[in-house]
């Protein structure tokens, strides 16, 4: 009989750390996908300035070439 309750106190253990790792990597994933979305959206960002800026110097030299 003692056999038989640390056989299932030590597979209740082991599903609560598989549980718990789950819910760690679940948590973790969400972590990942926000700042990938966020980072995602910084380079979106980045590139419209950038283009912005080659469009400004773009302007400034055909105005300078028109003169």
């Amino acid at each position: 009989n003692d056999i038989k309750d640390l056989k299932a106190e030590y597979e209740r253990k082991l599903e609560q750390l598989a549980k718990e790792k789950e819910e760690k990597w679940a948590k973790d994933k969400k972590t990942f996908t926000d700042e990938i979305t966020h980072l995602r959206a910084q380079v979106a960002t980045h590139e419209d300035q950038l283009a912005s800026s080659l469009k400004e110097k773009e302007d400034a030299a055909s105005q300078r070439d028109a003169l």
